[in-house]
């Protein structure tokens, strides 16, 4: 996604611990809480790379919060399709050196609409948190190499996701 990342002014919320990296990009308007959303999303991506981490390697990955129209923007753009969808994943899979130079695995970017996730709890009537944790871990998945192209393949990404959602709502420290 490095062609979005120079399109804009790309400034970071870069949150590290001893294993990962999260860099968060929040750029949406609305009645979100952007520090609640922020926190939430950087403790639902580190949880869920501990769990599917097969790398000795610290991981780096990029959110990008954003609305509808922006990531029909995106969507468009890298992808050709014309219309707004929930999450998009970009992965990447490379080893590299990063700030403090160690190596570090650049799993990728993940780019949501926080006004789709939104729109869709309430159709589904479900948690606006607890839409956002599924399509966390789905689009981390997708980092990892899962996809749904075909039943196989949706099948076992369906059965690993809810692997990972069972796990993190077993933690203590996972709040929703």
């Amino acid at each position: 996604m490095k062609n979005l990342k120079e399109s804009k002014v790309w400034v970071t919320n870069i949150k590290k611990n001893n294993f990962n990296m999260i860099d968060v990009k929040f750029e949406c308007e609305g009645n979100f809480k952007e520090k609640d959303i922020r926190n939430f999303v950087e403790e639902s991506v580190n949880q869920t790379i501990e769990i599917l981490k097969n790398s000795d390697l610290k991981t780096y990955i990029s959110v990008f919060l954003t609305n509808n129209k922006e990531i029909r923007k995106i969507n468009f753009k890298f992808r050709n399709i014309d219309k707004e969808t929930n999450v998009l994943s970009f992965p990447q899979n490379e080893e590299r050196v990063m700030i403090d130079l160690e190596n570090y695995l650049i799993l990728g970017d993940i780019v949501i609409s926080l006004e789709k996730i939104l729109a869709e709890s309430k159709e589904r009537e479900k948690s606006f948190y607890k839409h956002l944790l599924h399509m966390i871990v789905h689009s981390t998945l997708h980092l990892y190499g899962y996809d749904h192209t075909n039943k196989k393949e949706a099948d076992i990404m369906e059965e690993k996701e809810k692997d990972v959602l069972n796990e993190l709502f077993k933690r203590k420290n996972f709040k929703l």
